[in-house]
This record gives C-alpha cells, structure tokens and sequence, in this order.
C-alpha cells in the first residue's frame, strides 16, 4: 500500500503527453535547445505533481517548513544551473546545458520528495 502513490506517480509520468518528448533527428542547436528545455519542463511536471501529493499528506506545520525548503531549493537549482551553464555564457549551447543541468537537479529533487510518500 505504501507503494501505491509512487505507482501513481509513475502511471501519471509514462501517460503525459509531455513523456512523449523525442530528439531524434535534431540538426540545429535552436532544436537542441527547445529539446533540452521539453525535458526540463517534463520533469518539472513531475516534480510539481510530486509535491502536491506530499504536501497533501503533511499537517501544516510541516507543510509551511516544506514550502519554505521548496522555494529555497528553487533559488538554489536556478543559482547552480546559471553558474554550471556560465561557462558557455552567451553562446548558443547556453540554454542546453541550464536546462540539462535543471532537469537533472530537479529529477533528483524529485526522488527526494518521491521517498517521502513511502
């Protein structure tokens, strides 16, 4: 039974539209791009489902303390992926590495709010 917001959870990813991103046959770094973003905004999906249902489950108390470490790991992801992708800064694989880099920290963030609905 515990298992069964996780399995929601799943079902909710693999049947959004959003899962259906596919960069095959990119040839232009503007595709790469959009692609990169499409799969941040995937995974952002998720995480915001995710938090929802976690935030369902709190008494407030620990719903407020969530909310206040949410939208400091937010500012966090955002500092940390401009300053990975800052090395491209102006360049036009820039966007491709911040939201490379925001979907990897927010999958992760993810799996971290996931573990606390078990």
């Amino acid at each position: 039974m515990r298992l069964l917001p996780v399995a929601l959870l799943a079902l909710v990813w693999v049947s959004s539209p959003a899962y259906a991103v596919d960069c095959g046959d990119l040839v232009t770094q503007a595709q790469i791009n959009q692609c990169a973003f499409d799969m941040y905004d995937e995974a952002d999906l998720l995480l915001n489902q995710t938090y929802k249902q976690v935030m369902a489950k709190l008494d407030p108390h620990r719903q407020a303390a969530l909310k206040k470490a949410q939208r400091a790991w937010i500012k966090y992801r955002d500092s940390h992926c401009e300053s990975e992708a800052s090395v491209v800064e102006g360049g036009s694989m820039y966007p491709t590495l911040q939201y490379s880099c925001m979907r990897s920290e927010t999958e992760k963030r993810t799996e971290q709010l996931i573990s606390m609905l078990e």
